[in-house]
């Protein structure tokens, strides 16, 4: 094998799971932009004489191949995609497969070039190893995103970045284009994120209790009325809109046990989020909305447009379970822009306080 970049997955990746890594004879590694993934590394290191690391090369060194040979059959896959999760899952890529004998000239050019590339590579040294993961994961932290694009996930180390990096990704959100020819707004007035956070907070503090809420601001809670929708809406959930608006004292009854200030422990989230989806109806689709409209400083929005690239976070599943929800909020309250503390730039603080639920923004998508 002879690739640019390799990722594992934390070692749950498809591709890097089906894959016979002790088939593997020889793999040639680029190491260019710091976007190989170390502990991949250390794993094809583990059989003697088999990893060679491209670190210097004449221009970026940047082929994608597997060749392979059995008897005198030979196959290979040569195309656009790295050996990374995100090339075998989300992105948009395009291979071959050639398939013949190995005395066909095509496949016999292949070999010897992984061949070539292999005998120029470099051994993997636990020192360079060393220096090579600090500098991988400052890459990571800086996570450049271009304008009007949104965060793309390949797995859950996708979510690790610098408070400075998160920042400068909410920001390119804003005015996004979206499938569907709408944007997506973050600032500014309504519709937007940060106004429905904001009237959302104004509901709550108005009236902490649930129940007590007015039937219009409780539409507004769920997403509906006049809600813009950002942060989810649940205008399908049929059983969940008849529970908020004949027996919000139901939904009260766990919703007002979470305080709109301080911290809350993660016995208390679990327990709120068992009793509300106890509630016939009630998924975590709702759970996750009204939680994220009252602390969105702790609390991830998931819905059917965020739904997609939310999976991706916990090994490809998708997010509707009590369990698997706390599992991304795992990930999420680990990174490091999460645990960042409060700015001092009132901008940032902004973001800061409604940092969990702002994620959604880079992460929607038209579905």
């Amino acid at each position: 094998m002879c690739f640019a970049w390799v990722n594992s997955g934390q070692g749950k990746g498809r591709h890097w799971q089906t894959m016979q890594l002790g088939k593997v004879g020889r793999a040639v590694i680029g190491t260019a932009f710091a976007q190989t993934e170390p502990s991949a590394l250390e794993v094809l290191d583990k059989k003697p004489d088999r990893l060679r690391l491209m670190i210097n090369s004449e221009g970026t060194f940047h082929p994608k191949v597997i060749s392979g040979r059995k008897g005198n059959r030979a196959k290979a896959i040569v195309g656009s995609a790295n050996f990374t999760t995100a090339a075998y899952t989300s992105n948009t890529e395009l291979c071959v497969l050639l398939d013949g004998s190995t005395d066909d000239s095509e496949l016999d050019a292949l070999q010897t070039f992984i061949d070539e590339q292999w005998m120029l590579g470099t051994r993997l040294s636990p020192t360079w190893l060393e220096q090579y993961r600090q500098v991988w994961e400052s890459a990571r932290r800086k996570k450049i995103t271009v304008p009007g694009a949104k965060l793309e996930i390949s797995s859950i180390s996708s979510l690790s970045m610098s408070w400075e990096a998160y920042v400068s990704l909410i920001d390119a959100q804003h005015e996004r284009p979206l499938a569907d020819g709408n944007k997506v707004r973050v600032f500014g007035e309504h519709p937007s994120y940060l106004y429905e956070l904001d009237e959302a907070e104004r509901i709550f503090r108005d009236q902490p209790k649930f129940a007590a809420i007015s039937r219009p601001d409780r539409q507004f809670l769920m997403g509906m009325g006049r809600s813009s929708g950002f942060i989810g809406t649940m205008r399908a959930a049929g059983f969940a809109k008849n529970i908020v608006y004949e027996s919000p004292d139901a939904v009260g009854a766990a919703l007002d046990r979470v305080p709109l200030d301080g911290p809350v422990s993660r016995g208390l989230i679990e327990d709120v989020i068992g009793k509300l989806t106890e509630l016939k109806g009630v998924k975590i689709g709702v759970v996750s909305r009204l939680l994220a409209v009252k602390r969105p400083d702790l609390f991830v929005s998931v819905n059917n447009g965020s739904k997609p690239q939310l999976a991706r976070l916990i090994g490809g599943k998708r997010v509707d379970t009590v369990g698997q929800y706390l599992a991304l909020l795992d990930h999420v309250w680990s990174t490091e822009w999460y645990t960042a503390g409060e700015p001092k730039d009132s901008r940032e603080v902004t973001i800061w306080r409604r940092r969990a639920a702002l994620l959604d923004s880079a992460l929607y998508e038209q579905v």
